[in-house]
C-alpha cells in the first residue's frame, strides 16, 4: 500500500494510543515521532520576485554600438590619416600642365580627407552619444556611465588634437562649400 493510502487510514481510525515515545515527542517541538501530527502553524507566504533577464535584444544594442566605438572610431582615424597623407603624397605629374585638372585633383583629395573627418566624428562622437541617449531613456544605468566615459574620452582626445575652431573651420569648409 502506498504512503499516502496508509496515512488516510490511521487518521480515520481515531487518535494514535499514547505511549511514552509520543509524550517524548510532545515534548521536544523539533522531533516528529511516527505517531505524532505536526502543529498547525500560520503560514506566511509572501511571494518571490524573481527578476528576469535583461531582453537580448537591448544587450545586442549595447554590443553592436560598442563595437561601432570601439574599433569604428580607430578605422575611420586610419582612414583620415590615410587620405591626409594621400593628398601630401600624390605625385604632381610634370606632364601635367592643365590647371584645372590639378586643382580637381585636389579638390578630390579635399573630399576625401573631409568625408573621413565626417566619418570619424560620427564614430567617435554621435555612436556614444547615442548609446548614452538611448541607455537614458531605458534607464540603464551602467549602459549610460560606460558610454558617457566613451563620449568623454573622444571628445577630450580629439579635441586635445584638434582645437575646436580648426575642427568647425574643417567641417564647415567641407560641408557648406
Amino acid at each position: 500500500m502506498s504512503p499516502k493510502k496508509r496515512n488516510r487510514r490511521k487518521s480515520h481510525q481515531g487518535p494514535a494510543p499514547r505511549t511514552a515515545e509520543t509524550e517524548q515527542g510532545r515534548t521536544e517541538p523539533g522531533r516528529l515521532t511516527p505517531g505524532r501530527v505536526p502543529e498547525k502553524r500560520p503560514l506566511n507566504r509572501t511571494p518571490l520576485t524573481v527578476t528576469e533577464p535583461p531582453d537580448r535584444r537591448i544587450t545586442v544594442l549595447w554590443v553592436i554600438l560598442w563595437c561601432l566605438w570601439a574599433l569604428g572610431t580607430p578605422l575611420a582615424l586610419a582612414a583620415l590619416l590615410f587620405a591626409g597623407l594621400d593628398s601630401m603624397n600624390t605625385p604632381a605629374d610634370p606632364t601635367m600642365t592643365d590647371p584645372d585638372l590639378l586643382a580637381e585633383q585636389q579638390d578630390q583629395n579635399l573630399k576625401a580627407i573631409g568625408n573621413a573627418l565626417v566619418w570619424f566624428l560620427v564614430m567617435a562622437w554621435a555612436v556614444p552619444a547615442a548609446g548614452a541617449t538611448t541607455a537614458l531613456i531605458l534607464r540603464r544605468t551602467m549602459a549610460a556611465i560606460a558610454f558617457t566615459t566613451a563620449l568623454a574620452l573622444s571628445v577630450a582626445l580629439t579635441l586635445w588634437v584638434m582645437p575646436p575652431t580648426e575642427l568647425w573651420a574643417a567641417l564647415s569648409t567641407h560641408l557648406f562649400g
